[in-house]
């Protein structure tokens, strides 16, 4: 029996009934087995077992482990009701955190900024900064998956000016980037910089590539036999019998190896030569492309192809991710050959 296995010894003797009941609600949690998990609740309400805050709290968290946010609100609401004959019974701040994560992922906007606004007057214990920056960053989560960009945007700003730094892989981390992506750079509170050697005002022409040196694919073309393309480039571009650009085909839209590339692409988003390069960018982040295709002429936000527009280059995000490469290749190399630190004090402030 699972549970009967989870049972914890300590040397000679059984640890106490409370603290044998909290191993396992943790365990169980650990295994999302919420079946185990109700019943392990049901049975220390209806014993003798004396519940107090850790004990409501290990609930509550093993319910939350199980992705069961009801369950967790449920000992919630009680924790809430008892603590208004028992002080002892409040909520320490982590666990008002804990189910304002749960409602931040799914978007619930609202709930997340009830909790944060009553963490201050009804939980027991200090609030760190940590605590308050990581309430900030939930309520702008739950903002961005609530699809407020705005007050995400404007949580953001707030966090940005509050905080001295964070990393992009962190939780706020990826929310920041999601808000970047969808906000352009026009909208963008990170004020972004590209690189050295590109200017966003530039014509995009500038910065394409010849169409003919993308190596585009004729359209009929079965996947399996080009299979190896998809490996090297995200996003390859399509052609007819008459050297019309008639589709893009992006390397994670590639589901079917026996099917044609044209069933899988998608209409090609055209710019005419004289389209700035940030503008070119917005379109990509906007329609979630890798790759446009550069003609004459013609109306960038018509999102097709006219056969009357000859097509002159594409541009694509891999273009960036080279000069990325090339502007870190280049500051190793000025690094390298750079005076020591204590020797250059210029070149110590630099680094």
């Amino acid at each position: 029996m699972k549970l009967k296995g989870m049972i914890i010894l300590n040397s000679s003797r059984m640890l106490l009934p409370t603290q044998h009941y909290l191993s396992m609600l943790q365990g169980l949690g650990n295994s999302q087995d919420l079946y185990s998990v109700l019943k392990i609740v049901v049975e220390m309400k209806s014993s003798l077992v004396s519940i107090d805050r850790t004990a409501y709290t290990a609930m509550a968290d093993a319910f939350l482990a199980c992705g069961s946010i009801d369950g967790a609100l449920c000992i919630f609401g009680e924790i809430i009701k008892q603590a208004g004959d028992n002080k002892d019974l409040r909520a320490k701040p982590h666990l008002y955190l804990s189910i304002m994560r749960a409602f931040a992922t799914i978007g619930d906007f609202d709930m997340v900024r009830r909790l944060k606004e009553r963490m201050w007057p009804d939980s027991v214990g200090s609030i760190s900064r940590s605590v308050k920056q990581e309430a900030d960053e939930l309520l702008m989560e739950a903002a961005i998956n609530n699809n407020q960009v705005d007050v995400a945007r404007r949580l953001l700003r707030r966090i940005v000016n509050g905080k001295e730094h964070f990393s992009w892989r962190s939780r706020v981390g990826l929310v920041a980037l999601k808000i970047e992506t969808l906000s352009g750079f026009t909208n963008s509170p990170l004020r972004p910089h590209v690189f050295p050697q590109i200017l966003l005002n530039d014509p995009v022409e500038k910065y394409m590539i010849p169409f003919r040196e993308s190596q585009p694919l004729g359209a009929d073309l079965i996947l399996e036999n080009v299979a190896m393309r998809f490996l090297k480039d995200s996003a390859v571009p399509l052609v007819n019998d008459w050297g019309s650009c008639v589709g893009i085909v992006h390397s994670r839209d590639c589901t079917k190896m026996d099917s044609p590339l044209l069933s899988m692409a998608r209409p090609p988003l055209c710019v005419p030569c004289s389209t700035s390069l940030e503008h070119v960018i917005d379109l990509l982040l906007r329609e979630k492309c890798e790759m446009v295709v550069v003609v004459k002429s013609g109306n960038m936000y018509e999102g097709s192809y006219t056969s009357s527009s000859r097509p002159l280059g594409v541009f694509s995000l891999g273009i960036l991710s080279e000069a990325t490469t090339n502007t870190a290749n280049t500051h190793d190399e000025r690094v390298s050959g750079a005076a020591p630190p204590g020797k250059d004090p210029e070149a110590r402030g630099r680094g």
